[in-house]
């Protein structure tokens, strides 16, 4: 693992050109250039209030995260946003230290806190349910014990999104202050937050506030085939994906990471430089293991009163009484130790330290009483009138005390099932100060078991083999204890918490290469699409249905606008004059205006979502519309002339359907525009759709995108054309989610998208209309390779010039405002 002490010539020079800069000012301090603005479930001091008073008091938190983090922000000036862990009044003031605390956080300023403050039944659903019923055991690779309740979930949408205004707020006054010259950081931390940095982006980009974001994620992250069973798995990585640069404890966890946005999301990305591409963007995911304050531990184990007095072994475990720690296991595995070693009986000791936990839960209640059984059947069953096999502590320990036995102990067992790190094992070796030292067994299911070498390595699962690794330790010659601990005392007394701040910094300082690599995506290029020959091979037509705006050209102010690029159009003209490939554009424009856009002969449009359909031969297809809805349309749309087109709102009339827009719409004055735009819809009989800066006014009937590309294949290739031919579709908006859903299992699907949260049906994603073209192009090249087959016409051609109507339709029930919104769509796609 590299560290570093002072700034090279290249690095001060890159720091300099850097808009985010580090100084590194002795080997064990970061300070940042940028103003840090930390975002935590939880504010790093706890508060409480006087009963009799109603005065709040202020108290130490521990934890390796304050004690690295709060220095910089206190340093920097910067602020910490987080929740104060009591309901606060609107006259409540954060109090400010005591003046005798010398804890880390004793020079953070009231005016540095930003407390968020949430209702508490909200709060326990949020965070008791979602956070710690969900999210803790599927990251924990156990989701039969995980629970998925739509509520919980929806109390978790909107705690985060009250964090991110807040975080808002405190960015805004770090920008007015302008107390350090660089861009400001903003760090989120752990499950609790993973969505809140899709709205601070959002927001910030709106407000032209300039910043930077990381997240760093203090558990496991889970691999795809567990992380694809949560049903909000696509939400959770772009919200992650929102910021600049996401870490995790290890590189297995970015391995897993990249695979689930590869997987889930259809993300470009380099596994070989952690890289994910998310909406036109390169985010850099890095593993950065987080240490403690190695000197202090140090310190502490000194100074500790000698609290075991026997000269048997103790072999210590130290957790919190949760079900991912293994403990059980741990217990069966020393027991299975007793009955196959005899010799460590009345010569070792399991001191089991656990630190209750979420009292209030039955999971945690059996657990609590499995584990008392378990010490009194072992313990009754090996005691002798000198000796009991495990003295077992339920309680909260001191970190004074706990040095103690962490120095005096001859073993440490950190055997999680699963874990993000697991901080005990590397305390544990900071307090290993006498000689000969002890032996450290950790599991391989930890972080610490991927960066701690010379620990003994200990599958919690396999109970037998786990009883010979504790008997390994107890048995290992006091030279090779001196090695393995030594090794492991200098690595982590360097790569200590004020290591992994300054590592993070670097991070967020590094723009074009770090120690992982390149830090950009390279542009998506024509070879990216190669995969796509093993779906359409060398002897199958293929159909392009594509949507315009946004997927053939760039979204643009005004609907005239939106022009085809020359490039773009030059390459569908020519793919629409080979005989194996058969094009049709999809829009939500009216079909004479997209054919008028994109101008090319011989090929398929369709307007209005698939309402109207014009075949290369001239035949026409109009869905047929209720007769009263004509008259309908005419009132609804001088109803939204007069009460809303103003201040840069205006309407498009498109026939069958009305489009309101209020992109030139001041940001103040929208809201109350568009909520009265959509009741005059819905009033009016229409569904109302939100789309980019839009909102579309659609007739009731039963026709989307997606029966409209069945309808036009069906026409061009027969009843047997899924058999027959090869489908690609690409689309920008939620329209065209129902053509991806229609096709789906039988089509390439493609959703350009730039938007930060969008659930999607489609297989990849990509980044902008830029690569669609290479898309085209790919598609160009590997047809243009091909040899024209004589048979080969991808539709008849109809010398008759008429108009096609279908007979039947079917009226859907106007749907409510809530459902209405959902079907959201683009105003011309």
């Amino acid at each position: 693992m590299s560290t570093f002490n002072l700034l090279t010539k290249d690095d001060a020079k890159a720091a300099a050109m850097a808009n985010c800069e580090i100084t590194i000012t002795t080997p064990q301090e970061a300070n940042t250039k940028s103003s840090l603005i930390v975002v935590s479930n939880r504010l790093p001091f706890v508060l409480k209030r006087d009963t009799k008073t109603g005065v709040l008091s202020r108290h130490a938190s521990a934890g390796g995260l304050v004690t690295a983090v709060a220095p910089v922000v206190i340093k920097g000036k910067g602020l910490w946003v987080g929740w104060s862990g009591i309901t606060l009044e609107e006259t409540d003031k954060i109090p400010e230290s005591d003046p005798e605390d010398c804890t880390p956080t004793a020079g953070l300023l009231s005016e540095q806190v930003v407390s968020v403050n949430v209702e508490p039944n909200l709060f326990d659903s949020y965070y008791n349910g979602c956070c710690n019923e969900t999210f803790w055991p599927l990251f924990h690779s156990m989701p039969g014990r995980a629970k998925f309740c739509a509520n919980n979930w929806q109390s978790y949408y909107e705690v985060n999104k009250e964090f991110a205004a807040r975080t808002i707020q405190a960015l805004e006054r770090c920008l007015e202050k302008n107390t350090n010259p660089g861009v400001p950081i903003i760090w989120i931390h752990d499950y609790h937050l993973m969505l809140a940095a899709n709205w601070i982006r959002e927001e910030a980009d709106e407000k032209n506030l300039p910043c930077l974001m990381s997240f760093f994620l203090h558990i496991p992250f889970p691999p795809w085939d567990i992380f694809r069973l949560l049903p909000w798995s696509d939400e959770i990585l772009q919200g992650m994906l929102a910021c600049d640069m996401i870490g995790f404890h290890i590189r297995d966890y970015c391995l897993n990471f990249v695979d689930c946005c590869q997987r889930n999301l259809g993300c470009r990305v380099d596994r070989k430089n952690l890289l994910v591409e998310h909406c036109g963007r390169s985010v850099r995911v890095r593993p950065l293991p987080i240490g403690i304050p190695f000197d202090r531990f140090v310190e502490l184990a000194k100074k500790a009163k000698k609290l075991i007095k026997t000269n048997q072994k103790i072999i210590l475990g130290v957790d919190r009484l949760d079900y991912t720690k293994g403990l059980v296991n741990r217990l069966k595995a020393f027991e299975v130790l007793l009955e196959k070693h005899p010799e460590h009986r009345e010569n070792a000791t399991l001191l089991q330290i656990s630190v209750p936990s979420r009292t209030d839960v039955k999971e945690y209640q059996e657990l609590k009483e499995e584990m008392d059984q378990l010490v009194g059947r072992i313990n009754g069953r090996f005691t002798t009138a000198n000796w009991s096999p495990i003295r077992y502590i339920y309680g909260c320990i001191g970190q004074e005390e706990l040095a103690g036995f962490y120095r005096d102990s001859s073993v440490c067992l950190v055997t999680p099932l699963r874990d993000g790190m697991n901080l005990v094992a590397k305390e544990f070796v900071a307090c290993q100060i006498n000689e000969p030292p002890g032996v450290l067994i950790v599991s391989p299911f930890a972080g610490a078991g991927e960066t701690m070498h010379e620990a003994l390595l200990c599958n919690p699962y396999e109970i037998e083999s786990a009883a010979e690794v504790i008997h390994r330790a107890l048995t290992m010659p006091e030279d090779e204890r001196s090695l393995r601990m030594g090794r492991m005392r200098r690595r982590e007394k360097q790569q200590d918490v004020n290591s992994w701040m300054r590592q993070f910094l670097k991070a967020m300082d590094s723009l074009e290469e770090d120690e992982i690599g390149t830090t950009t995506m390279q542009p998506v290029t024509v070879d990216d699409f190669d995969y796509l020959l093993n779906y359409i091979g060398y002897n199958h037509k293929l159909a392009l249905l594509l949507d315009y705006d946004g997927t053939l050209a760039p979204i643009a102010p005004h609907p005239d606008l939106a022009t085809l690029p020359p490039e773009t159009k030059n390459v569908l003209q020519r793919l629409s004059n080979h005989s194996d490939v058969y094009i049709a554009v999809i829009s939500g424009r009216n079909v004479e205006n997209v054919k008028k856009m994109v101008g090319i002969e011989g090929i398929t449009y369709a307007g209005n979502h698939g309402l109207e359909i014009l075949h290369p031969d001239g035949s026409k297809f109009i869905h047929p519309m209720p007769m009263e809805y004509e008259d309908k349309v005419t009132t609804l749309l001088k109803a939204l002339q007069e009460e809303v087109c103003h201040d840069g709102a205006w309407v498009e009339n498109k026939g069958a359907l009305l489009t309101f827009h209020y992109r030139e719409t001041p940001l103040e004055l929208r809201a109350g525009l568009v909520e009265k735009a959509r009741q005059l819809i819905i009033d009016n009989g229409f569904r109302a759709a939100e789309a980019h800066c839009a909102v579309e006014a659609k007739p009731p009937v039963q026709w989307n995108k997606g029966r409209a590309s069945i309808y036009i294949l069906r026409t061009a290739f027969g009843v047997d054309w899924s058999e027959r031919i090869k489908i690609i579709y690409a689309g920008d908006d939620a329209t065209d989610e129902d053509a991806m859903m229609a096709l789906k299992g039988m089509a390439a699907t493609f959703r350009v998208t730039n938007a930060q949260i969008v659930k999607t049906s489609a297989e990849r994603r990509l980044p902008s209309t830029d690569s669609v073209l290479t898309m085209l192009k790919w598609v160009e090249r590997h047809f243009m390779r091909r040899k024209p087959r004589s048979n080969s016409l991808t539709y008849k051609n109809r010398k008759r010039d008429c108009v096609k109507m279908q007979l039947a339709f079917d009226l859907v029930p106007n749907l409510s405002p809530a459902n209405s919104a959902a079907n959201s769509s683009d105003e011309r796609d």
